[in-house]
This record gives structure tokens, C-alpha cells and sequence, in this order.
């Protein structure tokens, strides 16, 4: 079956807070719907730490409260709109000021728990393998003016559990507030779920590969990581200098210790997968290159300092597919080597081909692609596709591409047209926009793209309809 779907993020849905909510969701399943779409793709919906990235998590099971509708809660009776006085709106994402105001205007639902105390005891047993260990370090955080755990003293750097037993009687409410954030995320999305279901939309979750370094994944399990005695990285993650970044790319998380997950039969990516599985219906691995070989750069040097190394390739796999019966797309992007083509073979996932990405010296788009993969026209990490067109030898894609409209729908509508069992077109495509989500090896201006409420209008929805069906999908 041919079918077809949108990226966006819900940050980047249009709406009354500071940021897309998941209540401005049921108006994009809606647009979906009218336009012929079958899948929504959104990026990590982690909570966010230092230059907010949603690869760089603070939990690889948390949720980002920021994505929390104040309108939800009034509506549950969890708040009033007396409690949002003095909490300003604003067109453009201001994560400064998200960060400084909005999980205050959260805590207080926490008053009002009572309204729905037995669904929130369910959502604690269910979650009690991660939940418990998140709120008592959002509470180090505060009480450490969120410095990061490494930097704390060494009782709670070192989880001491007498400590820890007494941190979390002296601040319960603090502490079992945080927790009361994550089922009202989870209780929102749950609802939002539904509804796509009901709509015969299936959604996209994206798992990056790697976890931050100040994240409670470490702080609880630093065993699990590359890390020396006084639990610092000698050697971080990154990519190596390629065409798309001379100098490379220095991400800065922390490597897994392979050898030791082995050792555990990978129950830290079963368990992370089967969380996954609750919330989406199709996981999109970032990075999967790097579980046939990762780059280790020594820390504080450059890219072009680091080396590969072997990763645990089939063998955590086989346990994976075993375990969650999960479906997987595998971003299989960036320096690929046999290793890594013979590990995508191997699985069986899907792999990824990028519209713009396939007009380099072999003019690969001319040929066509396997029906298993996915194929975009760019991604977050991307240019857009009109930018890419107005930024690249037009002669060179006219030979491949018929240009008779507006540029940027023709390649949309040659991307559809290519084998692939299913095509993702960001929301940016289709309008026709300039302006990117994120821009590699930078870290100021990523991350706020946001759509205005009437670009959902009939017209492109109808253009989208047209499209698709034209492409077969």
C-alpha cells in the first residue's frame, strides 16, 4: 500500500500559548484527514535542556511539559483561568520564557489532584521504573539552580539513598508535583491518540540514539555509559567532517558501554522501545548508523580528532525484534559504510532517502528507490525544499524534474511519485517556506518554526489531496 504523510512538531503548531500544544493537534489530525494524509511524523517529545533540542533530552522517558494545553486543564477542572494571570502569549517559541513560567503555572493542577486521583495512582505504578528517579532530579535541579548533576554534591551525584530518602520527604510536594506533570502530559496525548486513531492517522515518534549527558539516564544508571570513576566522558559522540559540515558535527553525549548492555540483555533499549510502542505506532531511530559503528571524539577535541568503533549491530537487534515487535523506520543517513547497508538488510527496517540529498554527483534521483524505504523531501536537519531549489543548479534538477508550477510542488509531487511504500512531506514543503527548524553545528535560532493557524486552510489541503492522489498514495 502507497501512502502518505506531514512532519511537523507539535512545537510548531499554531495556537494560543507560547509554543504548540497537544490541543492544537486535533486541528492538524483534521487538516490530515482532508488532506489524504495517513501519517503524522513529530520530532522527540522529551523534555528539552540547554539550547532546547529535542535530541538532547533530559529523559528518554518524560514528556515535555511545555506541550501541556493550559486549556485542557481548565476544561478537567485542574485549573482556572485566574491561574494564568499574568502568563503572556507570544506568536514566536521564547523557551527562556517557557522555562521561567510555564511548569509554575502547571504546578498549580497539582492543588486540584484530587479530581483525578485514581488515574493518577494507575499512571504511577505504570510508570514507576522511571517516573520517581525524574521528579527527584527536576527537584536537584531547582535546589542546584538547575546545574547539572555532575556539578552537585557527591550525595546526590552519587545517588546516596539515605540522601535521597530525605530529599524526597522534605519536598513531597515539589517532588510528587513534577510526577502529577507527567500524567497530565501522558492524560492529554492519550486523548489526542485517540482521536487520530478515530481518523485513521497514524503517528510517528522519533527516538534519538543518544541520550544527554545531564539527563536522569546517567545520573541513574552511569554504568550503562563510557564514563571514568568520577563519572566524566573521556569520549563523546559526533560525526566526522563530510560534504555537509567540513568541520563535522560535535554533539557532546555520552557513549554507551556496549559491552556491559550485552551483558543485560539491552533491557535498557527493550525497555525504552515497548515505552515508545505506548505512544506512537511507528518509531523513527535517529542516527542508525551508529549502531553498526559510532564515532568517539576524546573529549574537548574536534570531530577530525575522533575514530570508529564497532557497534553492537544484529545482535541488539535480533533481541529487539524478539522482544517489541516494534516497527521501525532506521535513519539511515549521513557516512554509511557496508556495515551499515548490511545491518539495514539485515533488520529489515525501512531506510530513508531525502529528495535533496539525492542530487549529487550521481544524479541518484533519476533512478528509482526500493519500495521498503521511506523517502522525504528534507527533514528537520534540512534546508527546505523551495530553499534547496532556489540554492542549487536548476538546470541539474530540471533534467530530472519537470518544473512547469510553483518548483517546490513539483519536487514534492516527483518525491511522491518515487517507489517508496510511503512519503513524509514537512509541513515547510508544502507551503513553501524559507524558514528551517534546525541548522546542524549551530546553536542559537533552532528549534521555533511555527505555522500560522491559516496556512491549515482548504486550498492547500485540497492542493495536498490532489498531489497524493496524483502520486497514487
Amino acid at each position: 500500500m502507497r501512502e502518505a504523510g506531514i512532519l511537523l512538531h507539535i512545537s510548531s503548531l499554531d495556537g494560543r500559548d507560547n509554543i504548540g500544544t497537544l490541543s492544537d493537534g486535533y486541528e492538524f489530525i483534521d487538516f490530515l484527514k482532508r488532506a489524504g494524509q495517513k501519517y503524522w511524523q513529530i520530532l522527540p517529545i522529551n523534555p528539552t535542556s540547554y539550547k532546547d533540542s529535542p535530541y538532547q533530552g533530559v529523559s528518554v522517558y518524560a514528556y515535555n511539559p511545555y506541550f501541556i494545553s493550559f486549556d485542557f486543564l481548565i476544561n478537567m477542572g485542574l485549573l482556572s483561568y485566574n491561574d494564568l494571570k499574568g502568563y503572556k502569549t507570544r506568536k514566536k517559541i521564547d523557551y527562556g520564557y517557557l522555562f521561567d513560567n510555564k511548569v509554575k503555572v502547571l504546578k498549580k493542577a497539582y492543588a486540584n489532584k484530587s479530581l483525578v486521583e485514581d488515574e493518577y495512582k494507575k499512571f504511577l505504578k505504570q510508570n514507576k521504573h522511571w517516573v520517581n528517579d525524574y521528579a527527584a532530579f527536576m527537584v536537584l535541579k531547582e535546589l542546584n539552580d538547575f546545574r547539572p548533576w555532575y556539578l552537585w554534591s557527591d550525595d546526590y551525584k552519587y545517588r546516596n539513598s539515605d540522601a535521597l530518602k530525605k530529599l524526597i520527604k522534605d519536598n513531597f510536594i515539589n517532588y510528587d508535583s513534577y510526577r502529577f506533570i507527567q500524567y497530565l502530559f501522558y492524560s492529554e496525548y492519550s486523548y489526542l491518540k485517540d482521536y487520530a486513531k478515530a481518523n485513521k492517522i497514524k503517528i510517528i515518534g522519533d527516538m534519538p540514539i543518544y541520550v544527554a549527558y545531564d539527563s536522569v539516564d546517567v545520573w541513574v544508571n552511569p554504568q550503562m555509559f563510557l564514563l571514568n570513576e568520577k563519572l566524566e566522558m573521556d569520549y563523546v559522540a559526533g560525526c566526522p567532517p563530510d560534504d555537509f559540515s567540513s568541520y563535522g558535527q560535535l554533539w557532546g553525549n555520552p557513549l554507551y558501554d556496549w559491552e556491559y548492555m550485552k551483558k543485560h540483555d539491552y533491557d535498557f533499549w527493550v525497555k525504552r522501545i515497548k515505552h515508545s510502542q505506548k505512544l506512537f505506532d511507528v518509531i523513527r531511530i535517529d542516527h542508525f548508523r551508529g549502531f553498526a559503528g559510532y564515532y568517539m571524539i576524546p573529549n574537548g577535541k574536534e570531530p577530525k580528532d575522533g575514530f570508529w568503533h564497532d557497534g553492537p549491530r544484529m545482535d541488539l537487534f535480533k533481541v529487539i525484534k524478539e522482544k517489541t515487535k516494534a516497527k521501525i523506520i532506521a535513519e539511515n543517513l549521513g557516512f554509511l559504510t557496508k556495515d551499515v547497508y548490511k545491518l539495514l538488510e539485515d533488520t529489515g527496517y525501512p531506510g530513508m532517502h531525502v529528495t535533496q540529498f539525492e542530487f549529487g554527483p550521481d544524479l541518484a534521483f533519476k533512478d528509482d528507490f526500493k519500495k521498503n524505504n521511506v523517502i522525504y523531501t528534507s527533514t528537520h536537519d534540512n534546508q527546505t525544499i523551495r530553499s534547496f531549489y532556489l540554492n542549487s543548479d536548476k538546470k541539474l534538477i530540471k533534467s530530472v524534474v519537470h518544473i512547469s508550477r510553483k518548483p517546490y510542488l513539483d519536487l514534492i509531487s516527483a518525491t511522491l511519485k518515487k517507489s517508496p511504500s510511503l512519503a513524509i512531506i514537512p509541513f515547510s514543503d508544502y507551503i513553501g517556506s524559507l524558514e528551517r527548524m534546525n541548522e546542524p553545528s549551530t546553536s542559537d535560532g533552532n528549534w521555533v518554526y511555527r505555522i500560522k493557524k491559516n496556512e491549515l486552510n482548504d486550498n492547500l489541503a485540497n492542493t495536498i489531496y490532489k498531489l497524493t492522489k496524483e502520486s497514487k498514495r
